[in-house]
């Protein structure tokens, strides 16, 4: 009656024991994966994150482009204030007649110095542009994903139900094949 291959009770225990174990780490697993409010939130804080590097680094880039663009722009305003010295001097001590004499000489000075400031400027535009869109895209994605965090709030007991019918159903095929054995 007695088989080399039968186990004693102590071994049944402890099998039991150790399947009751993984099914326990196996419904933990499960839980974590259903917890759909923890896991939009984390997404919802990564994405807040890269949000705010990106317009940390548009800010940046920006800043460097301005930067760039009044360095350019410096030497033709302190020609235009060389230019116009003269005239600013006349036309306090002359007065009104003078302004008109002022305004014509200055004129294409002031013309000069926007044409010669215009490429600084399109082109802190055109440099900042692109890195403006991305940080807008990513706040854009912040929001979508919000909306959808909220809506996944509507689903959550329906996930739930489904993952322990997963768990129970998993239970029994389990049981069922260890005792078909």
């Amino acid at each position: 009656m007695t088989e080399t291959n039968a186990e004693t009770p102590e071994q049944i225990r402890a099998r039991i024991a150790a399947e009751r174990a993984e099914l326990g780490d196996t419904a933990a697993e499960l839980a974590a994966r259903l917890d759909v409010p923890a896991r939009a939130k984390a997404s919802k804080e990564q994405a807040v994150e890269q949000a705010k590097a990106t317009v940390e680094q548009a800010k940046a880039k920006v800043s460097e482009v301005v930067a760039g663009a009044r360095a350019k722009a410096a030497p033709v305003v302190e020609q235009v204030k060389q230019k116009t010295a003269p005239a600013v001097e006349q036309v306090r001590t002359k007065g009104a007649p003078v302004v008109e004499q002022v305004r014509t000489k200055a004129a294409p000075v002031v013309a000069q110095a926007r044409v010669k400031a215009a490429p600084a400027v399109e082109q802190a535009k055109l440099k900042a542009g692109p890195v403006v869109e991305q940080a807008r895209a990513r706040a854009g994605t912040v929001v979508e994903d919000v909306k959808a965090a909220a809506q996944d709030d509507e689903r959550r007991p329906k996930l739930i139900a489904a993952g322990v019918v997963g768990v129970v159903l998993g239970f029994l095929v389990f049981r069922r094949r260890r005792r078909s054995r």
